[in-house]
């Protein structure tokens, strides 16, 4: 629910005139000083390692800049020319990828029942993306049942 707020007020931002990196970095600031906030509780009252030794600051670092902030980078340029339903809809295959990623790189193993769900929900998430040229009750209760049943699948498959 975050998600699709944040990209409702980036977008509804981007609309108002608001070029694309100032409705961005407005949303990480504010996002960023929570975070700070949070990452300093955190490290006085849990775990203080991450920042321990230069392997683990570096990949804080790598995870902060490249998959966070270029990835959101990315997203936002990309919220200027579609929707952001369809855009945070989008976002969905993100776990796909990346569980066909761990499969060929790490070699990660993943069930058929979990192969299964993966089906579905890609399946699921084409037909929601596809152009719709005539629109039909039954169609849309039967994708909407797919779509339920895929997540509940998915629920059901991922580690605790």
């Amino acid at each position: 629910m975050t998600y699709a707020a944040y990209s409702l007020i980036a977008r509804r931002m981007m609309e108002g005139g608001i070029h694309a990196r100032a409705a961005m970095g407005s949303l990480f600031g504010v996002a960023g000083i929570a975070l700070i906030a949070g990452l300093g509780l955190s490290m006085l009252v849990a775990d203080p390692r991450l920042f321990a030794t230069a392997g683990n600051a570096g990949v804080a670092l790598y995870m902060a800049l490249v998959p966070m902030f270029l990835g959101y980078l990315a997203f936002g340029y990309g919220l200027k020319t579609i929707a952001a339903s369809k855009a945070t809809l989008l976002t969905l295959f993100e776990p796909l990828v990346a569980a066909l990623l761990a499969v060929t790189i790490v070699g990660e193993h993943i069930a058929p029942l979990g192969w299964l769900g993966m089906v579905l929900i890609a399946v699921c998430l084409v037909i929601q993306v596809r152009p719709k040229t005539t629109l039909h009750i039954r169609r849309s209760v039967t994708h909407a049942a797919v779509l339920s049943a895929s997540s509940t699948l998915a629920s059901l498959i991922s580690p605790p």
